[in-house]
């Protein structure tokens, strides 16, 4: 498990990730997405589907409230994300050198 600590002070950890069919009694058939923290899982994502039109809801929980996002939505975010969303370290690569500037 690769983890680091971040400004906030929130450890950021990156877990085997399992998906896990479910059909909790009526709430139809989800797919979750767990993590495995120190023995224990954790739901990460649920993806359910809407009761009166089957679309598709990524299900993530925030605070005291399960936020519910489209897939569409969810799709777009990651297809903008691919090739402009950098690190930090990325862009200090892009910095001419020191003697150029």
């Amino acid at each position: 498990m690769s983890s680091s600590v971040r400004p906030h002070m929130k450890t950021v950890v990156r877990p085997p990730l399992q998906r896990i069919w479910a059909s909790p009694v009526g709430e139809g058939f989800q797919l979750e997405l767990t993590a495995t923290l120190k023995g224990l899982v954790h739901q990460v994502a649920t993806i359910v589907a809407d009761e009166k039109d089957e679309s598709l809801w990524a299900q993530i929980e925030s605070g005291d409230y399960l936020v519910q996002v489209p897939i569409s939505v969810l799709r777009d975010v990651l297809d903008d994300a691919v090739g402009q969303v950098h690190s930090e370290v990325w862009y200090d690569r892009q910095l001419p050198p020191e003697s150029e500037a």
